[in-house]
Parts: C-alpha cells; sequence; structure tokens
C-alpha cells in the first residue's frame, strides 16, 4: 500500500515547489531565496551524514558533484527563481517542466553522440507549444512574463543536462552523501553571490518563513528521501509515468497560494504540455524494453 502512494507523494511534493517559491519571491530577492534553500538544505542533511557515519568522498569526487550539482541546483533553481521574479508564473513553470524527459532524451541521445529520433522532437515541440500558447496568452504586452517563461526553459534545460551527466558515471558514493556535497556546494555559491548581487534582502514575515521552511524540508529534504524510497521499492518508474501531472498539480497549488485563476482558454496548452509529456513517457518505456531485449 505504501509503494503504491509513494509515487503520488512524490508527485505532491515537487509540484508544491513553484506556488511556494512563486509566494517566497513577495518577500526576498531570487538569490537570497537561492541561499535560504540550500543552506537551509545543508544543515538539515548534515545530520544524517554523521549519524549514518557516512565517508566523505576524495576531492576528485567532490569536484565532479560539485560540478554537477551547478547545473542541479545553482542553474535550475536560481535560473527559475530569477524567471518567476521577473514575472513568469508559478503556473508556466511548472507547465514548463513536463518536457524535462523529452529534454532528457535529447540530452542523452546527443551525450552519446546521437541523432534524437523526430518523435522525440515532436514531443518537446508539442510541451513547447503548450507552453508559448499560456504564455501568449498571459503576457499581456510584458516583456518580463516572457523573459522569465524563457528562463524557466533555461532551467529545466540544466536540470535536464545535469541529470544526463549524473546518470552516465560511476561515483561509488552513497546517495545522502552525494547529495549532501552538492547542497553545500549551492549553498557556498549562493551565499556570496547573493550578497554581492542583492545584498541581504528579505521582509520579516511568517509567510517568507513558513515557505522558505516549505522549500527546505519538503520539497528539498522530504523529497530527496521519497527519492531513495522510491528507488528502493522500485516504485521511480511509476513517479516517471504520472510527471505529465505536474503541469495541472502545479496550477492547481498556485491557484489558493499565489492567486493564479487560471482561464478555459489555458486549458488547450496544458492538454497540449501533458501530450508531450505522455508520448515521452511512451518511448522511454519503448526504448527500455529494447534495451531489455539486448
Amino acid at each position: 500500500m505504501f509503494a503504491r502512494c509513494l509515487p503520488w507523494l512524490f508527485l505532491l511534493v515537487w509540484s508544491t515547489g513553484y506556488a511556494a517559491a512563486k509566494l517566497a519571491l513577495e518577500f526576498t530577492e531570487p538569490l537570497n531565496l537561492l541561499a535560504y534553500r540550500f543552506v537551509g538544505a545543508a544543515l538539515f542533511v548534515t545530520p544524517f551524514v554523521v549519524f549514518m557515519r557516512l565517508s566523505i568522498p576524495p576531492l576528485a569526487v567532490i569536484k565532479q558533484l560539485a560540478a554537477t550539482g551547478l547545473f542541479l541546483h545553482i542553474g535550475h533553481f536560481g535560473t527559475m527563481y530569477v524567471g518567476m521574479k521577473m514575472g513568469a508564473s508559478a503556473s508556466i513553470m511548472a507547465l514548463i517542466a513536463a518536457s524535462q524527459p523529452a529534454l532528457i532524451i535529447l540530452a542523452s541521445a546527443l551525450y552519446v553522440r546521437s541523432w534524437p529520433s523526430w518523435q522525440t522532437w515532436c514531443a518537446l515541440g508539442l510541451g513547447l507549444a503548450g507552453a508559448g500558447w499560456i504564455v501568449g496568452l498571459n503576457m499581456n504586452g510584458q516583456t518580463g512574463y516572457l523573459l522569465g517563461a524563457l528562463l524557466g526553459f533555461v532551467a529545466v534545460l540544466g536540470m535536464s543536462v545535469g541529470q544526463v551527466i549524473e546518470k552516465n558515471r560511476t561515483l561509488h558514493v552513497h546517495p545522502i552523501t552525494a547529495t549532501w556535497v552538492q547542497y553545500c556546494f549551492a549553498a557556498l555559491i549562493a551565499m556570496p553571490t547573493a550578497w554581492l548581487f542583492e545584498g541581504l534582502v528579505f521582509t520579516a514575515s511568517s509567510t517568507l518563513f513558513w515557505t522558505v521552511g516549505h522549500l527546505v524540508l519538503v520539497n528539498t529534504v522530504i523529497g530527496m528521501l521519497l527519492m531513495f524510497a522510491l528507488v528502493r521499492t522500485g516504485s521511480l518508474a511509476q513517479a516517471t509515468a504520472i510527471m505529465f501531472l505536474v503541469p495541472a498539480m502545479g496550477a492547481f497549488f498556485a491557484w489558493p497560494v499565489v492567486g493564479e485563476v487560471p482561464s478555459w482558454w489555458t486549458i488547450p496548452g496544458f492538454v497540449l504540455a501533458m501530450a508531450g509529456a505522455l508520448w515521452t513517457r511512451k518511448l522511454q518505456s519503448k526504448g527500455n524494453q529494447a534495451q531489455k531485449r539486448k
């Protein structure tokens, strides 16, 4: 029973992050939010490393983990937060995230110097067409909304590249240790960068406290533990299969949290994005079956 619920819990945790980040940015700046998130995450994961007596990897491995973390954490979340601050909505960020599976397939193919199939390009095109539809409806001449949405795509692209690099190498490091190293590196980069470009910016508010706490505890720490649980129970494939629901879930949470009320005219955009994600899922299943036959 618990194993069946895990993929849905992971989807729930992942989808709430967009609205929480958008709300937090009303009280602080994007690089400050990035620093708060990863300083908090590093502090919360450190006890796991200590009590589990996990060994610290050698410097060469730390450098490789840090390089990947630059894409997965600094590049992805930093770019996404800047895009939201420029005016992009939490809903459009969640919608663009639906293109990630197709981007991972593209990045994986290019990583091994192979040209992706036309179906992959079409699946990505559907997802981007859905995002473009909603951007066109909502921007109302605001260039900040358009630029923010483009940064959201760059954020998803950065995470996809980082995941492909992570998948195609073997470092023989405990996953909690690897995550902890990347969180520490992200915190060390985010803190001075935020101080240099923004200074210490925040409006003392219980809302900021709870939203940052949510990003740290729920999205980062609990999300990480759920991911490990999915791997142990063999439910990771099921979680991937329902990730096409991220746009709808993200919009659902953005409605009460930040007041982003979806209109009926945006439904075609969500349908296109989810169709692209479903098509990508079908391509992934075929690819996995072909590998097993080999």
